[in-house]
């Protein structure tokens, strides 16, 4: 069993790691005009496969050095939302199409990691193991955060579908606004969980069932315009059209929601 200070110091180097690994897969991802270049981007996601799993022992090692789940800060918070960002790549994998979107996928989960690792280097005290209070123990508020964070993956990749399907080719543009409702699909669904038991945790913990501060209100808006996506997915005219132009949106409101918004019951973050 791994003590929390050796949990704790293993962390830069596994890090260090991570960095080299996802920077790979992405570069093996974009291979240029070579004879094999299939063979090519299956040895990117070999990589981005091997970083995805030590990624996930990082974040053991995180709950073995705190004694709790990882969502305390922004350090926590990057390493967690970079490993839901390729956790929604690798889930939807079975579905041939999804494979192009390794590129964004890692090159995502890369930059996130590598901001966390300058920061374990620059700024150690920032990543130092800190303890919750009781009312951020709740199994509540575990649960309201897991889907949420799994959700901004989900939405990730939708985004970089629709950003995708701006091509004048209708045959391609149809697959791909059809793998960006694939990915909207889980993200709404766990977005949806998410709000409500964090709902269930405010009312227990702070006696209200909604508190209007912005993390929440821009959280049901985010909900609201990627819902209205799904709704107009298969409508006719500007409503169809307009599906695409709703989930960058979307992912814009989750960006500004994720990082804009850390105030108030949510400072923790």
């Amino acid at each position: 069993m791994i003590d929390a200070l050796t949990a704790y110091n293993l962390e830069k180097p596994l890090l260090a790691v991570l960095s080299t690994f996802y920077g790979l897969a992405l570069l093996f991802y974009s291979p240029p005009r070579v004879k094999f270049k299939r063979s090519v981007k299956l040895a990117g996601f070999g990589m981005h496969l091997f970083a995805f799993l030590a990624h996930t022992f990082l974040l053991y090692l995180r709950v073995l050095s705190t004694g709790r789940m990882p969502f305390f800060g922004t350090y926590e918070a990057l390493l967690c939302v970079s490993w839901c960002v390729s956790f929604a790549f690798v889930a939807m994998i079975w579905k041939q199409e999804t494979f192009g979107y390794g590129r964004g996928a890692t090159g995502v989960s890369w930059i996130i990691v590598f901001i966390a690792f300058m920061i374990r280097l620059f700024a150690p005290e920032v990543t130092a193991p800190r303890y919750l209070p009781p009312v951020l123990n709740s199994a509540y508020f575990i649960w309201h955060v897991i889907p949420g964070f799994v959700a901004y993956g989900f939405f990730t990749m939708a985004f970089f579908t629709a950003l995708t399907s701006f091509v004048s080719d209708e045959k391609t543009k149809i697959k791909r606004r059809a793998l960006a409702e694939l990915y909207l699909w889980p993200g709404v669904m766990l977005f949806t969980v998410s709000l409500g038991l964090g709902a269930v945790w405010s009312r227990l913990g702070w006696g209200q069932w909604f508190v209007p501060e912005p993390k929440l209100i821009f959280s049901v808006i985010t909900l609201g315009v990627f819902t209205l996506a799904l709704g107009l997915r298969h409508s006719k005219g500007a409503g169809h059209k307009g599906f695409p132009w709703l989930v960058i949106l979307g992912f814009a409101l989750t960006v500004f929601t994720f990082l804009g918004t850390n105030r108030g019951l949510h400072a923790f973050m």
